[in-house]
């Protein structure tokens, strides 16, 4: 990709990234699949690069103190009032603030400010004064996982977020280390770690699982692109008594699930453990696949697996949890068999995307936990004698979506 000249002019910078940006626009013409993923990618980037050189320095500034929190707030209240529901089912005919205000029995004009903001960032359009229409985004914020996103994160991360001042003036300018004293304690004045708090409120535990399904079914999963023929299988175990594939804290199997759709045959146990309270919510599990109560912070009962995997658990804790997960797990390894497969984001060394320096403070403030750069997660398994000989990103998500995988040192 070409850059932009560090000592260009406004225009010539402009003109650079326009043509850049007509170069990427030719290359979505590629077949459907990862190539044009990245073209897309690579078109946006240059394209909010293209917006960066347009806009006022001072006018950015006034929409990160002015606009973005009034913005959540609506969209807040457009899924509370199910306003965007109410738009797409008009299927194409427009919807008067009149009858919004009726069908959500809501003030008018309540419905006509918050239609306002939501009209103006693309939620909807505004036809006419007070005349309303469903756009791509409306419908996108009716799916049931973004829908539970939007209420978790404004009901609970958001308000986590504005203590963090508060949090940080009282312990210190450092990132916390317990999970048990952070940002989210302070907030909601509770002893208690993120989830099993959430679990105190069925809604809002629910939200939150909605969410993190449909965060994971956006993404190719990692038995597509991770080589599991070559790095799994190679080795499976000589009886269908031993253990192929165990899912540590892997919620309520899908992974597993996913797992044996692909590989009906292979043998060798698949076993799917979580807290009991995951556990037996279970409504629905294939036969094939064994569950098992057990907290990750105990010894692992299951030895000689061929492989011990994790679905974007570790980066909920802080570095010293992860050690005695790590160690608790070591111990039931087989030397030169058994791997650990952690699927994770991994942190670019510069140029992030913004909803993944994002998540890294949602991490920070709710569990004490980190988002992790690819020598941090060498470092990390490093300090507890295991070797990492092996670090895999999606073709389709690239770091975001990866797999470190590790073994014991021979």
């Amino acid at each position: 990709m070409d850059s932009v000249v560090a000592n260009s002019t406004p225009i010539q910078e402009m003109s650079s990234l326009d043509q850049q940006i007509q170069r990427a626009i030719s290359d979505l013409s590629a077949p459907k699949g990862a190539i044009e993923e990245d073209s897309r990618k690579l078109t946006l980037s240059l394209a909010k690069k293209l917006v960066i050189a347009l806009e006022k320095p001072e006018d950015v500034a006034m929409r990160y103190i002015i606009e973005v929190g009034a913005q959540c707030t609506c969209l807040r209240l457009g899924v509370d009032l199910r306003l965007f529901h109410v738009l797409v089912e008009h299927e194409g005919v427009p919807v008067s603030a009149s009858q919004l205000a009726e069908l959500s029995k809501t003030e008018l004009l309540l419905i006509v400010r918050i239609m306002r903001v939501i009209s103006s960032i693309g939620f909807a359009v505004e036809l006419d004064e007070q005349t309303y229409m469903a756009t791509a985004l409306t419908k996108t914020i009716t799916n049931p996982a973004l829908e539970g996103g939007m209420k978790i994160c404004y009901d609970q991360f958001i308000p986590v977020q504005v203590k963090m001042l508060d949090y940080f003036r009282v312990h210190g300018y450092k990132s916390p280390i317990d999970n048990l004293n952070c940002p989210f304690q302070l907030t909601l004045a509770t002893h208690l770690p993120f989830y099993e708090h959430l679990r105190q409120s069925p809604e809002k535990f629910k939200d939150f699982n909605t969410f993190m399904e449909g965060n994971r079914g956006g993404r190719k999963h990692w038995i597509d692109w991770f080589p599991v023929e070559s790095h799994i299988l190679s080795a499976i175990p000589s009886a269908e008594n031993d253990t192929l594939l165990v899912d540590v804290g892997g919620g309520k199997g899908h992974d597993l699930e996913r797992f044996l759709s692909k590989y009906p045959q292979t043998k060798g146990r698949l076993v799917l453990q979580d807290l009991p309270s995951t556990i037996n919510s279970i409504q629905q599990l294939s036969p094939d696949i064994r569950p098992m109560s057990h907290d990750f912070f105990t010894p692992q009962p299951v030895k000689g697996a061929r492989v011990y995997y994790t679905h974007f658990v570790l980066h909920n804790w802080p570095d010293a949890q992860c050690r005695i997960f790590l160690q608790n797990l070591m111990p039931a390894m087989k030397v030169g068999y058994s791997k650990i497969l952690l699927n994770e984001l991994i942190l670019p060394k510069t140029n992030y995307d913004s909803w993944i320096a994002a998540v890294d403070i949602h991490m920070m403030s709710l569990f004490a936990g980190m988002e992790r750069t690819r020598q941090q997660w060498i470092d990390l398994l490093q300090s507890v004698g295991l070797e990492v000989v092996g670090i895999w990103s999606s073709p389709y998500d690239g770091e975001e979506n990866s797999i470190i995988e590790a073994m014991l040192k021979a």
